[in-house]
């Protein structure tokens, strides 16, 4: 009898404990099976940009809410954010340039449409620029590692880090400065900041199911997209958008990029 009952009580147990998990642990966030636009970008920029596009559609009403779905990623490098759009989970996304080549190379769903953003990126250091040796970069940014070591051969090493920890490295002084997308470098504004490079230079662009690329919606994205690049494209819009002073703004190089809208 006495096991029969600690059988039961076991089988109460367990009952309680997937009802409490069920209730209290996190949840896949619910795909919305209703949208007709699937937005994706990093959170960077790129991302600050597509809420301001998207922002853009809602107030026009060209599209409800109900018909838009963005998914942001911690960062457009990583596995989650390339599986997205192979998964047909997103229709359209901001990518880095590396990511996006990657993509089309092995999606014949997906094209680059076209760069959005160009040179988004600042190497922020807290010594004098002489003595900075190391840097650290986010995992996958391989071109902004190479154009780090053109432009600058006094950097004798470049570390991958990810997303969380690049900036308690550069806090920390594991590294010597950190090569950070602007939205990023805003976190700093009391360092040092210099230009990845002195030529212009693709950051993102913007990578485009193949189908969608041929719907009104695409359209009506794109004219939304380039009234939403007019207004970043001031400097005291931009700098209220990243809560920073106008003049730490006016002191990069970044570039918001107009698409070809259709006839």
């Amino acid at each position: 009898m006495k096991i029969q009952n600690k059988i039961y009580l076991s089988i109460f147990c367990f009952i309680v404990i997937g009802t409490l998990c069920a209730v209290f642990l996190p949840k896949e966030p619910k795909r919305n099976e209703e949208a007709v636009l699937k937005a994706g970008a990093g959170d960077d920029i790129s991302g600050l940009l597509m809420k301001e596009v998207l922002k853009m559609m809602e107030s026009q009403s060209k599209i409800s809410s109900e018909e838009i779905e963005n998914s942001a990623f911690l960062d457009c490098c990583s596995n989650s954010a390339q599986w997205a759009m192979n998964a047909k989970e997103i229709n359209v996304a901001f990518y880095c340039s590396h990511i996006a080549k990657h993509t089309v190379e092995n999606n014949e769903d997906v094209m680059i449409y076209a760069p959005v953003i160009m040179n988004s990126e600042l190497i922020v250091y807290q010594s004098e620029w002489k003595e900075i040796r190391e840097l650290g970069v986010l995992q996958g940014r391989k071109q902004e590692q190479k154009l780090a070591e053109e432009t600058y051969p006094q950097i004798e090493q470049i570390h991958e880090i990810s997303q969380k920890g690049i900036a308690y490295s550069l806090e920390d002084g594991q590294i010597d400065g950190a090569i950070l997308d602007i939205t990023k470098a805003a976190y700093f504004p009391s360092y040092f900041k210099k230009p990845l490079t002195e030529q212009d230079y693709i950051s993102y662009v913007l990578v485009v199911d193949k189908e969608f690329e041929k719907t009104e919606v695409f359209q009506e994205f794109v004219k939304a997209y380039n009234q939403a690049v007019e207004k970043l494209q001031d400097t005291k819009y931009l700098a209220k958008c990243m809560e920073v002073d106008e003049m730490w703004v006016k002191d990069t190089t970044i570039k918001f990029l107009t698409l070809p809208e259709s006839e």
